[in-house]
């Protein structure tokens, strides 16, 4: 058994009145963009959060779990893979394990550069994982969600090739 800790990683500075006056907001928190973010709060978040992550460490923890979602107060995580390179540098023995990397949204090739980069930082600590992501990333992302379950399908076999085949190799996708 593996013990692991995980935080969604909030800013809980924003304020009420920016959540009901955001008319970009089709899902509640979702689709905020920078409503209400204040760079020298967000400058400390990020500072606690990689050093509880460094604690857990201490305390003996044999992971830390990120996640990622998009123009929400809820997670500070827009781009977990950038987290995980620090930790990769600022952590010595846990596993970082990335709750989703939501494919349909993604540039499969720079993904797969980008994760195998964290992983031999890290040493091998990395664990990928891979999400079809929430309606709210498809909209942030300007992607049709239609089409989601097509763009996860042929992002991970990409992915998957890219770190599997020796030597140059040729794909093309829908």
């Amino acid at each position: 058994m593996h013990i692991m800790t995980f935080s969604e990683r909030p800013y809980f500075h924003v304020r009420e009145d920016d959540i009901i006056s955001n008319q970009n907001s089709y899902f509640g928190l979702a689709n905020m963009g920078d409503t209400g973010f204040d760079p020298a709060k967000g400058h400390q978040l990020y500072h606690e959060y990689f050093d509880e992550r460094v604690y857990a460490e201490e305390l003996g923890f044999d992971g830390v779990m990120l996640n990622e979602h998009h123009q929400t107060p809820f997670c500070m995580g827009s781009v977990m893979d950038v987290e995980a390179s620090v930790l990769a540098r600022i952590t010595k023995r846990v596993k970082i394990v990335l709750l989703g990397n939501p494919l349909p949204v993604a540039d499969p090739l720079r993904l797969a550069e980008e994760l195998a980069m964290i992983d031999v930082i890290s040493g091998g600590r990395l664990v990928p994982g891979w999400v079809r992501g929430a309606g709210s990333e498809s909209i942030a992302n300007n992607a049709n969600p239609a089409f989601n379950r097509e763009l996860f399908n042929e992002a991970h076999d990409f992915v998957v090739k890219a770190w599997t085949t020796p030597g140059p190799w040729r794909y093309e996708g829908e």
